[in-house]
């Protein structure tokens, strides 16, 4: 039977009640707050017949690019699959998560773009639109889709406020920041448990070097994003990148210690920004005790090459930090075998997972000229890593360190005063062009 959710749009569901469970659902994904595939679970044992609820737990567990989410995520697609017949933005919302997990990117982006011109009210595929396209590397479409939405859903509808905070994110990564900063600031106003809207406002405060009142933003928010958010690992590295910008190396250890140590509970993408923030110290030259140690065990547990280039590349920071130069020496074999592939998984490896890889291993081994070669070389590849451009800047601050060691200095100088004029408060922005002058 057909119900509407509170944006109109329709929903296979056995009872009005499911309906309203789903939304209960919804909005805990929308916030990363709580337990949303618990919640799902319950939904769907009680209304088996619920195809949104089994859809939203395959998409939640295909883009957690987790090796071993794969399995659920198929599994919910079969039940959902079976619970009847879809409804055409369900059977647009499979095909986009199937797409996604046989790694045609690009077939799972035009799945959801014909969804959304049929249905631009609905949330949850706007929602896993938008991480299949932060994950795919399609940086307009992070604006265009929330905006699209935006356009068709009036200030009433439930929601609404979550989308703002998608377009906020979407204005930043396309670097209209003034923009981005206002409607961030307005979606946690309207929402302040929104951790997406707080990261948007974030990334504005990281990108224009902003780095004191960063601090300030999230140690004043730090109750809405840290608790009860499955979010809150990456939130604290953004924190940890002010502190790293003032060179306050005891405070970024403080936050990752309290936050971003691997426990058993974490996932890849928790593991990634922990491997991001060390590298970052270990370009700096800080010592970090055993901490790349317990990382590249916790990756060696959890990793398998090939589930998406953003793992890859940040396993193999992990692997080159602990100095584990057979894993690291392994992944680019097994990376290597990846790339001969015809699907959008492979031509990411091709032409960025493998080539960075291969830069980051060269500067493990001191080949700083090899690791400037590879890094300089990208060039628009450098987008096909994806993330968000705070993310992806690890690439660069990995160039100027090898530039640097390699005696580059023209090369260092350029790189780090066009990121002065972004940041002129950065003090290891200052202390790197100190070094260039000594």
């Amino acid at each position: 039977m057909a119900f509407e959710d509170p944006r109109g749009v329709p929903l296979t569901a056995a009872s009005a009640e499911s309906v309203r469970a789903y939304e209960e659902a919804l909005d805990r994904i929308l916030a990363f707050a709580g337990d949303p595939v618990g919640a799902l679970d319950r939904l769907t044992e009680r209304d088996p017949a619920c195809v949104q609820a089994h859809l939203a737990k395959a998409a939640i567990h295909a883009w957690a690019l987790h090796p071993s989410f794969v399995g659920r995520a198929r599994e919910a697609l079969d039940l959902a699959r079976k619970a009847g017949p879809l409804l055409d933005h369900e059977r647009r919302q499979a095909a986009a998560v199937e797409a996604w997990l046989d790694g045609r990117y690009a077939d799972a982006g035009r799945e959801f773009d014909a969804l959304l011109a049929a249905q631009p009210r609905h949330l949850t595929a706007l929602f896993f639109a938008h991480q299949a396209d932060f994950f795919a590397g399609r940086t307009g479409a992070l604006e265009a889709r929330p905006r699209r939405t935006l356009e068709a859903l009036t200030a009433d509808r439930p929601g609404r406020s979550f989308v703002l905070g998608m377009w906020a994110f979407g204005l930043e990564e396309n670097g209209r920041f003034a923009e981005a900063e206002e409607a961030g600031r307005e979606a946690v106003a309207a929402a302040p448990h929104d951790v997406w809207a707080i990261h948007a406002v974030g990334h504005v405060l990281e990108e224009t070097g902003r780095s004191a009142e960063g601090i300030r933003w999230y140690g004043e928010r730090e109750r809405d994003w840290a608790e009860n958010s499955y979010f809150a690992v990456h939130n604290a590295w953004h924190l940890a990148l002010y502190h790293l910008d003032r060179e306050e190396t005891g405070a970024v250890l403080a936050v990752y210690d309290r936050f971003l140590t691997p426990g058993r509970r974490s996932i890849l993408l928790n593991l990634c920004d922990g491997a991001a923030l060390l590298w970052r110290l270990h370009l700096a030259g800080l010592a970090v005790g055993d901490r790349w140690e317990s990382l590249a065990e916790a990756f060696a547990a959890k990793y398998r090459p090939g589930c998406h280039v953003f793992d890859d590349v940040h396993a193999m920071f992990a692997f080159v930090g602990a100095g584990e130069t057979a894993k690291a020496t392994r992944l680019m074999a097994d990376l290597a075998a990846i790339a001969e592939g015809v699907d959008d998984r492979a031509l990411q490896v091709r032409r960025a997972g493998l080539p960075v890889c291969r830069a980051i291993a060269a500067f493990g081994r001191s080949d700083w000229r090899s690791a400037v070669d590879l890094l300089s070389g990208l060039g628009a590849d450098g987008l096909l890593m994806t993330g968000s451009r705070a993310q992806r800047d690890i690439l660069e601050l990995t160039l100027i360190e090898a530039a640097i060691r390699a005696g580059d200095r023209s090369l260092a100088r350029d790189l780090l005063e066009r990121r002065l004029q972004r940041k002129p408060e950065s003090r290891r922005i200052r202390r790197d062009l100190r070094r260039l002058a000594a």
